[in-house]
């Protein structure tokens, strides 16, 4: 029960009727579970009128084990009515961890609620090396002529940390640590036998039970901060629901599949990606920024496919200069520069309202297009890329210089953002040498971000350097 199959049967429930179910990875086939010709087209026609919230789940069971399966839409069936079948794509199947007594006496809510979420392994072990759980080998005993030798393992103290935070208004406890899973045969590999293997995880722990419906959101939150710290879209990692027990232990009570579009995964290792020890004092202003979609445009630039992960697109400076432009209000640094602009409007308005007291004629508010004008004026958005710069130049210079790179200056800007322009408005792009400041564009957003959520200058410095 340690894992979802991509094909499996069972039988769910929708309303008062109960259907088998046929899961091929994330598509589900249900068909009426009666013998009788008359119940079966009954229940196909309330499965057909069936009408599915926003987001619901379908109970049922398969291996005599409780399932959840999540449906955000309506059925598909045949347009006739001569296939008595429905299908739906689901991005979230859940199963409970057990199906016997022992499991449920542990149980201290029904098998769908929890206490803590747990994301394990996959690209979180990038950001969080698992290797931390191990002592040291000692070097004579490997160079020993018997070949015994000790893997030991460190106390959880020496490496686990936690967090208070707060998401959706759940106060929670965030854990970084590591996990041991037990050695065995291991039948995928011919039957070798493994001492086991360790994984990395971050568990959000909550004082109150949560149900189902709340873990697509709390996905999210772990999906965005693991892609801005491996700095690619496409990561993965495992995820398992557990419920605060009599003792209060963390028993796991239920795992999860979820269901994804990428065609592959990041395969980043730790001295590629931001440690997450790194920024883990930040942590709280990381979350908070992620759940108010505050990190939206930076994660529109992070690639999606390990395929195209070095290459530059049009679309990718599109994405850039969107990023750039919400960048610069993440930054307090010219807060005297922009109140410039404050006072130009208050002057502008001020000089409106004196022309209007001498020409009643026209009201330049209603008949103009000043509201309009007022809303965008602003400085250019060249004109703010070279800001941040300015803010965070002794950062890009060192890495412009490390890869020969032209230094950022106004002209290539201007022509970076001309490049955006041209192709939005005609169609059209001339690369030039654009391409070549595209680097240091990314790290000057990852620079932006990083000391928007509270880390100080030195660090920011470190980890661009490391990783760009």
């Amino acid at each position: 029960m340690g894992k979802i199959l991509d094909n499996f049967c069972g039988y769910v429930n929708v309303g008062d009727n109960t259907y088998t179910c046929n899961v091929s990875k994330n598509i589900v086939t249900l068909l009426p579970a009666y013998s009788n010709q008359t119940e079966r087209y009954a229940a196909f026609d309330r499965v057909q009128s069936c009408d599915i919230a926003a987001q619901e789940f379908l109970y049922g069971t398969t291996d005599n084990t409780y399932i959840a399966i999540m449906c955000r839409n309506n059925f598909h069936t045949d347009l006739f009515g001569l296939n008595p079948s429905a299908r739906f794509a689901t991005p979230l199947i859940v199963k409970a961890a057990g199906n016997a007594s022992g499991y449920f006496d542990k149980l201290t809510e029904e098998w769908d609620k929890f206490h803590a979420i747990t994301f394990k392994g996959g690209n979180i072990n990038a950001i969080f090396n698992p290797e931390v759980a191990v002592e040291p080998l000692n070097p004579e005993e490997l160079l020993s002529a018997d070949g015994v030798h000790t893997i030991k393992s460190r106390p959880w103290s020496d490496y686990t940390r936690t967090v208070d935070v707060e998401i959706y208004g759940e106060k929670a406890t965030l854990t970084l640590s590591v996990s041991h899973a037990g050695a065995k045969h291991d039948a995928a590999h011919m039957g070798a036998y493994s001492l086991g293997e360790l994984n990395s995880f971050i568990r959000f722990s909550f004082e109150k039970d949560q149900g189902l419906d709340k873990i697509e959101r709390y996905y999210r939150i772990v999906r965005s901060l693991v892609a801005v710290l491996t700095m690619q879209n496409n990561v993965t990692f495992e995820l398992y629901l557990s419920q605060r027990n009599s003792e209060g232990q963390f028993i796991k009570s239920a795992i999860c599949k979820v269901f994804d579009h990428y065609e592959n995964y990041s395969a980043k290792q730790w001295h590629r990606v931001i440690p997450i020890c790194r920024i883990f004092n930040c942590l709280p202003n990381f979350l908070e920024k992620i759940e108010c979609n505050g990190v939206s445009a930076l994660l529109a630039v992070l690639p999606d496919d390990n395929r195209t992960a070095n290459l530059i697109s049009i679309t990718n400076v599109q994405d850039m200069c969107t990023a750039l432009e919400v960048a610069y209000s993440w930054s307090k640094r010219h807060k005297q520069k922009d109140a410039l602009i404050e006072e130009l409007k208050k002057t502008i308005g001020s000089t409106i309202d004196e022309f209007m007291k001498t020409h009643g004629e026209i009201d330049v508010h209603k008949e103009t297009t000043i509201l309009s004008a007022f809303r965008y004026l602003d400085f250019t958005l060249v004109q703010r890329i070279y800001t941040l710069y300015q803010e965070n130049s002794e950062f890009i210079d060192s890495i412009t210089a490390k890869h020969s790179l032209p230094r950022l200056d106004l002209d290539n800007i201007s022509a970076f953002v001309k490049l955006r322009n041209k192709r939005t408005h005609r169609g059209t792009a001339d690369w030039g040498d654009n391409a070549q400041i595209y680097d240091p564009l990314f790290a000057l957003l990852y620079a932006c971000f990083l000391t928007s959520i509270g880390l100080p200058d030195d660090i920011v410095k470190a980890i661009c350097q490391n990783i760009f």
